[in-house]
């Protein structure tokens, strides 16, 4: 379905945006194209993580046109549920004091590295979109 592709390539690209907005305004000065304060908004990375997860699940129901079901875009889906999940996680952090063993755990592995999953993500969604039918992107 060519809707879950297009939603997938750009909530990859808008959430790797999201996780690694100050590695890379450091180096590209994101800040001067887009609202810092926007990307660091408790409310939208609640809803980009959401919609994140979202597609990045159904991209694993779905299949694109001519594609091998499952395998043909099981980089993108892994990417956007990872990326949707720390996303929310940052929400949960944010507005949550309880913690947990298990949220600790996921905290130390994605949420301290969200830079890294973030760029991960933009040159997932990047290629995605310029090689569709590539095999496992």
């Amino acid at each position: 379905m060519i809707q879950i592709y297009l939603l997938s390539v750009l909530t990859n690209i808008v959430a790797g945006i999201t996780l690694s907005f100050d590695g890379l305004d450091e180096k590209v000065h994101l800040s001067s194209i887009f609202n810092r304060d926007l990307f660091e908004s408790v409310g939208f990375r609640l809803g980009l993580g959401i919609a994140t997860f979202l597609v990045g699940f159904f991209k694993f129901l779905s299949v694109t046109n001519g594609d091998v079901p499952v395998v043909g875009d099981l980089i993108p889906a892994l990417s956007g549920v990872i990326q949707g999940l720390i996303l929310l996680v940052l929400y949960y952090r944010a507005r949550s004091d309880v913690s947990s063993p298990m949220l600790d755990s996921i905290d130390k592995i994605f949420v301290q590295n969200r830079s890294m999953f973030g760029t991960a993500g933009i040159l997932i969604g990047a290629l995605h979109f310029l090689f569709p039918s590539v095999l496992f992107l």
